[in-house]
């Protein structure tokens, strides 16, 4: 008695996997899925076992090579005359994503400085009263302080870059 599998029933390897996560990174990077989307599906794809798991993933994302034409935005008063100025080029793209990547680097860098001021000060507070104490305070700042300057030196791609590692499964 032979049983006939559709293809979808069949188990998926780690390359289809990884395959399918590159895919909601691209509609991520597209801004087809918000970085919520991204996390919650990315971790369903290696939870996935058969290729109708992974299908479920994407059903509702264009096929790549599909060309989608974009919807213009729907407003109250007539459209004016459109220019190609008005498009969105990936320059003006890519300074909108520099420019939010500076605020929050720019926020966690001010919670930093705030968290490390109080200690540094409890510190100074408890060495009045104290001959000798060790700098805990640096065992705060210290860390923190260095994963805030690497977010800083490597840009957005280190940012977005450990998202997409944390939901791969060894």
């Amino acid at each position: 008695m032979g049983e006939s599998h559709s293809q979808g029933g069949l188990r998926a390897s780690d390359a289809d996997r990884q395959q399918v996560v590159e895919r909601l990174s691209a509609a991520h990077a597209e801004g087809r899925l918000t970085l919520l989307e991204f996390e919650d599906r990315s971790r369903q794809v290696w939870q996935a076992r058969t290729y109708d798991d992974l299908a479920g993933v994407t059903a509702d994302l264009p096929v790549p090579s599909q060309s989608v034409t974009p919807m213009a935005p729907v407003t109250s008063s007539p459209p004016a005359v459109t220019s190609s100025a008005s498009v969105a080029s990936p320059e003006s793209v890519s300074c909108e994503v520099d420019a939010s990547f500076a605020a929050a680097r720019r926020r966690e860098t001010a919670a930093w400085a705030a968290v490390s001021g109080v200690g540094l000060a409890v510190w100074m507070v408890i060495g009045v009263t104290v001959d000798w104490f060790f700098p805990w305070w640096l065992w705060i700042a210290g860390p923190w302080g260095i994963g805030v300057a690497l977010k800083w030196i490597n840009g957005p791609a280190f940012a977005s870059g450990s998202s997409r590692r944390s939901g791969q499964a060894r």
